[in-house]
């Protein structure tokens, strides 16, 4: 059987959408007349009645239902296709998901340096800890941290590092306390933590209780608790004690001295950082040598992790 004409389809698919004849012809800015007449032309072109016609009514019947599903699908993906044709070909720009600490505290500082090999490829940072769906939300691709590739069927990974954890404080808290002597034996120094939602992947984040065997720490005098990875920083360069953070959300304030480290160690953290992109996506030029530079720039935080840590614990 030949195709039915697309005219038709597109009345079709409109009135069955819309539920109304005269909403269709608004939206499709032809007469009424035409659109049923269009839906007659296709009716004949089937052999079937798609629609139930009764002085009071005007409905799909049981076939229309079934065919205005495949028809609504079909004429979607048509003109979602079409959409994106003609934007890879008049736009070049990325649109890259990742959550709010890492935008802040590593992407969007560093940025700078992409430019100056990309000064024409824009990059749109979209700052969320939602999970993102990459044609509908039009994102090109994402950096999220997990704990494995397993979260990520359908699609393309690369790891981009694997943070480091490291106790960190004020120069004024260390002048006053001292450096730790072990990570494992904090003594009578404030601990500072951050208590993160799941949705933040709170399950995966290093704590002192993480860290510390026993009940070596008292929280009624020595620990604090802050919501989120910005909070616990602020703590501890005010001074209020030692802070586990990773070591890339950390870089500013180290370089410019608001904090140090409390101890030379640092353990690996739960979680790995990756770049992951659609797996049937067109071939993107642009989005591989942003994911290149992003490899070849991180790539100072992908240290090995001193086994010192596991092998004294305990």
């Amino acid at each position: 059987m030949k195709l039915p004409p697309m005219n038709s389809l597109r009345a079709f698919e409109a009135v069955s959408r819309l539920g109304s004849v005269s909403k269709a012809a608004e939206e499709l800015c032809v007469s009424q007349g035409s659109v049923s007449q269009q839906l007659r032309k296709l009716e004949d072109h089937l052999d079937r009645e798609l629609f139930i016609r009764t002085p009071n009514s005007f409905k799909l019947s049981a076939e229309g239902e079934t065919y205005a599903a495949v028809v609504q699908r079909s004429l979607g993906e048509i003109a979602f296709a079409s959409r994106e044709v003609a934007r890879t070909k008049t736009r070049r720009g990325l649109t890259i998901s990742t959550g709010p600490s890492f935008a802040q505290r590593w992407l969007m500082p560093n940025l700078e340096k992409y430019y100056q090999s990309f000064p024409d490829v824009p990059v749109v940072i979209d700052k969320t800890l939602k999970l993102v769906t990459f044609k509908r939300d039009g994102i090109d691709a994402a950096i999220r941290f997990s704990d494995g590739e397993d979260g990520f069927d359908g699609l393309d990974n690369v790891l981009l590092f694997h943070p480091q954890i490291f106790a960190v404080a004020s120069p004024a808290y260390i002048a006053d306390h001292g450096m730790l002597e072990s990570l494992t034996k904090p003594g009578k120094h404030h601990l500072i933590d951050g208590h993160y939602s799941l949705k933040e992947g709170g399950a995966l984040h290093t704590k002192w209780q993480d860290v510390v065997s026993g009940n070596q720490i008292d929280p009624a005098v020595q620990y604090e608790s802050f919501p989120d990875h910005d909070q616990t920083l602020n703590a501890a360069v005010q001074g209020r004690g030692i802070a586990l953070l990773p070591s890339n959300l950390i870089e500013a304030e180290i370089e410019s001295g608001k904090i140090e480290y409390a101890h030379p160690e640092s353990i690996p953290a739960r979680y790995k950082c990756y770049f992951v992109s659609p797996a049937d996506a067109r071939p993107n030029g642009d989005l591989i040598a942003f994911r290149d530079w992003l490899v070849d720039s991180l790539k100072e935080y992908r240290i090995e992790a001193n086994n010192e840590l596991a092998d004294t614990k305990g």
